[in-house]
């Protein structure tokens, strides 16, 4: 990248470019004031001799060149008079010297005569009539004005008079070009002369600080109106380039993978804005990847859980006719067969019956996950189906493993809504595992109660419990946290797994808590009708609910 094309590059240099100018006009004030100051202080001589020297300085010329005594008188005549004005300095586009205000130094309003000595101090010329005779009571002091004028000693080349004529007198040398003292030029005024323009420190100080402070603020307008400009410009363009970023960024979380943003220059917000583009770029193609990878991930389950459903499928009637064959014999068989047949034929028919059930599981996970799973969403009993669940499983736990089965459901407990045959299997499966973990002598309970417009249902066992880091596996499907008891038992893994999904298939949820040495509770919960019957009052007597999945 540029050096110039950096943001932060352009940045300083508006501040610096910004300061700079500030700092320029600020010189440029303060030299303009010092100047002016040192204009009006550039010399120490009163108001009469400044006059003298704008004389001088207007007839020099006629001196050095010889001129007669009559064109002098001529000149200085008019000069006193005002007929002639005093042109030196700024040039003919300037004002007139003679017009200058006091305060920047001498004019030739208040001039009364001037008269030109030569180095002697005799008069060459005059600007009276007399010409080079003219004579004034005040003549005497000429030659001391001419003398002081020739040493140049500024504090002796005026002087001030009382009483009638002129007020104050001044006198001022004529040079020629080596610089040799050649004439000088004696000037009568009518006001009194003033002191030479000058003031004390603190008044200086004082002056110059007013002067500072005008100067500051004027340079702080500026330098405010440059830095205001700059800054708006830079910010203004900045800006307008991030929010096409934010756009950008807003688009691309509301999933427009194809938003792309202008680069526009090559700074910061540049290289920002090619890295977000390249980042959009490869997130679309990332997500492109994975939704290809979903796809195909999905086909392949689908294609699973289609195997499995149909393989489940086609094993029921081979099973069912090896089941039926197998029962003939055994109730055809007589004492002759032996006892060893029927032995063999008894120990046919009850892997048979575990594999027709494992088949049958495989089956009903297969349909449940594929969504075309049957059920009759209706209202249910729970207490009627607790019982039944109870009373099918009490014998056996009593008669073989002297386990106590209880029950208890509240008589005022709202139906639920759900398929009565799938509640059922869920009970059934869930005391049969509460069997299978319970040791002799144990106790199995089941109880219904309403939780919040939900019936809740729950299977507790004075089991060995469950480790906590098994809790979060319990339902998956083939998990046996005991691999020896379960296949001694003829588990497989499958029967916690077909309660979630035919808990969820019906609205539900399920869970497990437990505790080592202390048993484990299941639970599960199905949606109440007194829900449904508050949020539609006019169906009452609703009999069936179509689920929102196999409806």
């Amino acid at each position: 990248m540029r050096p110039f094309s950096r943001l932060r590059t352009q940045l300083i240099l508006s501040h610096l470019a910004a300061i700079g100018l500030t700092l320029v006009s600020m010189v440029a004030a303060v030299v303009l004031i010092t100047t002016t100051w040192m204009t009006s202080q550039a010399s120490s001589l009163s108001q009469p001799n400044q006059t003298a020297r704008l004389v001088a300085d207007a007839i020099g010329g006629l001196v050095i060149q010889g001129d007669s005594g009559d064109d002098l008188n001529l000149v200085l005549h008019d000069l006193a008079r005002g007929d002639l004005r005093v042109q030196v300095g700024p040039g003919s586009f300037g004002p007139g010297l003679s017009r200058r205000i006091d305060w920047f130094g001498g004019s030739l309003d208040n001039l009364v005569y001037a008269v030109v000595l030569d180095p002697a101090g005799r008069p060459i010329a005059s600007s009276e009539p007399g010409g080079a005779a003219f004579a004034p009571p005040e003549r005497p002091d000429w030659t001391p004005l001419a003398r002081a004028a020739g040493s140049r000693d500024p504090r002796q080349i005026d002087v001030s008079r009382p009483g009638i004529g002129p007020a104050s007198l001044g006198a001022a040398p004529v040079l020629d070009s080596s610089g040799h003292w050649i004439a000088t030029v004696v000037v009568a005024t009518s006001a009194t002369p003033s002191a030479p323009h000058s003031v004390g420190f603190l008044a200086r100080l004082f002056l110059f600080g007013a002067a500072s402070a005008a100067v500051l603020a004027v340079a702080s307008v500026f330098a405010l109106a440059i830095s205001g400009v700059a800054g708006y410009l830079l910010s203004r363009r900045l800006v307008t380039r991030l929010e096409r970023l934010g756009a950008g960024a807003e688009a691309l979380a509301a999933g427009d993978l194809s938003r792309r943003v202008e680069e526009g220059q090559t700074d910061e917000v540049g290289q920002l804005a090619r890295r977000f583009n390249f980042m959009a770029e490869r997130l679309s193609t990332s997500v492109g990847e994975l939704e290809s990878a979903r796809r195909t991930t999905e086909a392949a389950l689908d294609a699973k859980r289609n195997l499995v459903a149909n393989v489940s499928h086609e094993l029921r009637t081979p099973l069912a006719l090896i089941r039926g064959h197998v029962e003939s014999l055994l109730m055809r068989a007589d004492d002759a067969a032996g006892d060893r047949q029927r032995e063999y034929l008894a120990i046919i028919d009850r892997e048979t019956d575990n594999l027709s059930r494992l088949v049958e599981d495989l089956f009903t996970l297969s349909t449940a996950e594929t969504g075309a799973l049957p059920l009759r969403i209706e209202t249910v009993s729970i207490g009627e189906v607790v019982e039944e669940a109870a009373a099918s499983i009490r014998p056996i736990a009593r008669r073989e493993r002297q386990i106590t089965v209880v029950t208890s459901v509240p008589p005022d407990l709202a139906p639920a809504l759900g398929d009565r045959r799938r509640i059922g299997q869920i009970l059934a499966n869930l005391m049969r595992n509460a069997l299978r973990h319970t040791p002799d002598g144990g106790l199995i309970a089941v109880r219904a109660l309403p939780r919040e417009g939900e019936v809740l249902v729950t299977v507790e066992d004075t089991g060995e419990g469950i480790p906590p880091d098994r809790l979060e596996r319990v339902f998956d499907r083939f998990y046996r946290g005991d691999d020896a008891r379960d296949r001694a038992s003829g588990g497989a893994g499958l029967g916690l797994a077909i309660v979630r999904e035919l808990v969820e298939a019906m609205g539900g949820s399920v869970s497990v808590e437990s505790t080592l040495g202390q048993g484990t509770r299941f639970s599960f919960s199905v949606p109440s009708t007194a829900t449904v019957r508050a949020a539609n009052p006019s169906n009452h007597g609703m009999e069936v609910l179509p689920d929102a999945r196999h409806a």
